[in-house]
């Protein structure tokens, strides 16, 4: 028992533990919808389900909760290893944010696959309320005047470093955009139905329907944000570029949130304010992209003892190590992936794509969101296996095989959105299910890693249970 008491200790009592269950997790989750996907199921020859069209909406919201919740707790985790917050609050956040997930998984997907039990829906609701909670905490640790700035490196106001006031807006957004998700949520069988936003893109939208579009398409924004944020702060960037792209980066957050909000009142004009937004968020990224590739070039090569590396050292320096040049690539790929794509879908929107089968346009902003969330879940992940410490060959095998295996699908999922309607699209498909594989396979060399390794009696983890300096209790 006393072992099994370190372990449980290490899981859920410790920084490191905390960032490794929820990534466990997130793969026991993937894992268990697996067993529903249409791939899987033409491969095993079970029929596609046949379900009414309120239990297919219902289902699909409750996955999206489901994954994206923890998602935002490995967020939350990772600002609290990053950045300075009052001891006991950050304890607090932590013991308060895991069931919190936890709950909210559990409860959604009880709800959704085993019987539509409501009591399995008050244990969603109870999960996603001890989120937000945890959420409220950790936005007044965030607080910017808690941090002060020692150094002219990096962009300020005064004493006030503009890194943490970037912080502190992201999160106060990210709870406001929540609350605007509960209340369309509220109203759900008392005059309101759920919905789909692809399903409705070609229908008049109605306030709650306009409020389901603002809140997942926000949230998701939002977290991007954070996660960008997280890599600035993981990487120390500084100088010049940062102290441009931190002022984007505070001004485009909040006139994207003001614009997707605007959607429940000016559903016209919001998109021409979020354009605005996310064309700063995006202007401060390139900035940082810039900065983080010269960083690591400049890390690796100082490592390597090259004081006037060539060309060609410079590139051996830039691959030398995935988990540090791959969330720098994946902003880069997030280009022709999913923001010029989506750029060129707005402009020819009404002269291209609103001529095609309704079904076609709904592929695009299918593919599209998707794309968005698991490019950004696939950036978290290498930033959670590096605070891991993963490393030798494994940290090589991981960390390629999670940028090539997830950019191959991405491109296929692109190519399979765009092919015009009548096309031939069954030959992108194992070029999709190959990287999607090549992926998942990487993951769980991940997880299966760090399984062994917890049945160790003096594994990684017991030196992360006695290294961690701050435990969550």
């Amino acid at each position: 028992m006393p072992a099994l008491s370190r372990r449980l200790r290490y899981l859920f009592a410790t920084p490191t533990g905390n960032l490794l269950t929820v990534t466990a997790w997130e793969a026991l989750i993937i894992a268990f919808l697996s067993i529903f996907s249409a791939p899987l199921r033409a491969m095993l020859g079970i029929p596609p389900a046949d379900l009414p069209e309120t239990l297919r909406v219902g289902r699909i919201i409750m996955v999206y909760h489901a994954l994206a919740v923890p998602f935002v707790a490995a967020v939350a985790y990772l600002t609290l290893d990053l950045v300075s917050v009052p001891a006991e609050l950050g304890r607090s956040v932590r013991r308060i944010i895991t069931p919190g997930y936890m709950l909210t998984s559990i409860g959604g997907l009880g709800f959704a696959y085993f019987g539509r039990n409501w009591l399995l829906h008050g244990i969603f609701l109870l999960g996603l309320s001890l989120t937000f909670y945890a959420g409220i905490l950790l936005a007044a640790g965030l607080w910017p005047g808690r941090e002060q700035a020692h150094s002219s490196e990096y962009a300020r106001w005064g004493n006030i470093p503009l890194e943490r006031v970037a912080f502190f807006v992201t999160a106060v957004a990210l709870l406001v955009s929540a609350v605007i998700g509960a209340g369309a949520g509220a109203f759900f069988g008392n005059g309101f139905r759920a919905v789909l936003a692809e399903d409705i893109v070609r229908e008049k939208h109605g306030l709650g329907e306009r409020a389901v579009i603002a809140h997942l398409h926000i949230m998701l924004a939002l977290i991007d944000a954070a996660i960008f944020l997280l890599i600035v702060r993981r990487f120390d960037l500084k100088g010049r570029l940062h102290k441009i792209a931190m002022p984007l980066t505070i001004v485009g957050t909040v006139v994207l949130s003001a614009g997707a909000w605007s959607v429940m009142l000016w559903e016209g004009v919001a998109h021409k304010i979020i354009y605005v937004g996310s064309t700063l968020l995006l202007f401060a990224a390139l900035l940082m992209t810039i900065a983080g590739i010269a960083a690591v070039i400049r890390r690796q090569t100082a490592a390597r003892g090259w004081h006037r590396p060539s060309a060609g050292q410079r590139l051996r320096a830039l691959l030398a190590d995935p988990l540090h040049f791959g969330p720098f690539f994946q902003m880069i790929w997030l280009q022709p992936v999913m923001v010029f794509p989506g750029l060129y879908t707005a402009v020819k929107l009404d002269e291209i794509y609103r001529t095609w089968p309704f079904e076609a346009e709904r592929r695009i902003l299918v593919g599209h969101w998707h794309i968005l969330a698991t490019l950004s879940a696939t950036i978290m992940f290498l930033l959670v296996a590096d605070r891991l410490r993963l490393a030798g060959r494994l940290r090589q095998w991981v960390g390629w095989g999670i940028i090539v295996g997830s950019d191959l699908a991405f491109t296929a999922g692109v190519v399979y959105e765009y092919l015009p309607p009548a096309a031939d699209r069954t030959w992108v498909m194992p070029l999709l299910d190959a990287g999607l594989g090549a992926a998942l396979l990487a993951l769980a060399a991940f997880m299966f890693y760090r399984l062994f390794d917890l049945f160790r009696p003096h594994g990684r983890w017991a030196e992360e249970l006695a290294g961690d300096q701050s435990p969550v209790s």
